[in-house]
């Protein structure tokens, strides 16, 4: 059976072309299904070299991959258009293996599946340097209907130099970057971005992204894969209104999922306790939240939160009074901070269980 990809591409390519050719599969898996084809598909006269009629049609075999093309028999030139399509399709089949061939291979090296000494043979095959600056971003959609995620991306996603799009599986991407001279991962967050808005304006859909540290070796890209995707298992736990996670940037938040589970309880009990559950509402969470992004900055938190100064200054004092931690001090915030960030942690494992 022909695979689903591999007939919408002859179907679209045909269509595109605007020729007066019809595609079913012989394994009886019509895109065109009627009783008059499912006869031909049985048919014992299909030839591969010349076509014939069988029930009133021009009907042409090709065996890689297994599909009738039929034409109407009074169309000007059928048997030429025939001849020309089914090797058309044949040369659709050989570039389809090729791209899943070097696909494949892509992956292999990704997932860690590849050997070492392969590398070079990779590199040559390819015309890749081995010992260049790249880096890994894993781009993720979970909601793609009936359409693969690389589909969606291929054609909106700027490579350059020796960039590869690699399709992990159908919901997720991996893009091989390479790293240009002095760029920033700052830079690689906001090439996501823009890729992020782009699709958003494209499809209405939206993507989860990780982003993986620079390595220097072709072999080593196995390791910016995984922290790409660690970076977004912890970052969806941490600040799951976020969609963009870069694996460095989330030092702490490594640090707190690595905690055992019975240490980080322990603790969420010395802050996190009945005395201080009325306190510490979510209104007053979200507002040490903001304080936080804002870096701790009373103006620009209360501008955020469309609250005076003053009201922000009273929530804060609030706090302060009942938990003994001043949260305008860089220390106490900081302590406050890794408090907050083990409950989110302990929050998503009660919602997994």
């Amino acid at each position: 059976m022909v695979d689903l990809q591999m007939m919408e591409l002859i179907e679209g390519t045909l269509a595109k072309l605007g020729v007066p050719v019809q595609v079913i599969d012989r394994d009886q898996e019509a895109v065109v299904s009627n009783p008059e084809h499912l006869v031909i598909r049985a048919s014992t006269a299909l030839r591969e070299d010349t076509p014939v009629i069988i029930m009133g049609k021009l009907c042409i075999r090709v065996t890689n991959p297994e599909v009738v093309l039929i034409c109407d028999r009074n169309v000007p030139g059928a048997q030429n258009i025939l001849k020309l399509s089914a090797a058309l399709i044949r040369g659709l089949e050989a570039h389809h293996e090729t791209e899943d061939s070097e696909m494949e291979l892509c992956r292999h090296l990704l997932l860690g599946t590849l050997a070492q000494e392969d590398c070079d043979a990779v590199c040559q095959k390819y015309n890749l340097i081995r010992k260049v600056e790249r880096r890994v971003l894993i781009f993720h959609i979970l909601q793609t209907d009936s359409t693969r995620t690389y589909d969606m991306l291929k054609d909106i996603t700027p490579l350059e130099n020796s960039d590869i799009l690699v399709e992990i599986d159908r919901h997720t991407v991996a893009l091989i970057k390479e790293i240009a001279d002095n760029e920033t991962l700052d830079e690689a967050v906001q090439f996501a971005q823009a890729l992020q808005e782009t699709l958003m304006s494209e499809t209405a859909r939206t993507m989860t992204v990780g982003i993986g540290n620079g390595v220097s070796d072709l072999y080593e890209l196995k390791d910016s894969y995984m922290e790409a995707r660690r970076a977004i298992e912890v970052g969806r736990t941490f600040a799951p209104r976020d969609y963009i996670y870069a694996y460095s940037h989330l030092m702490l938040e490594r640090f707190l999922v690595e905690l055992p589970e019975n240490i980080a309880e322990s603790y969420l009990r010395v802050l996190f306790s009945p005395r201080t559950e009325k306190v510490l509402s979510k209104d007053i969470m979200d507002t040490i939240d903001t304080f936080f992004r804002k870096d701790l900055n009373l103006s620009d938190t209360a501008r955020q939160l469309y609250i005076h100064r003053n009201t922000l200054v009273y929530r804060l004092d609030k706090v302060y009074r009942h938990t003994g931690l001043d949260l305008r001090k860089f220390d106490d915030a900081v302590t406050f901070r890794i408090f907050m960030e083990l409950k989110k942690r302990r929050r998503k494992e009660e919602q997994e269980r």
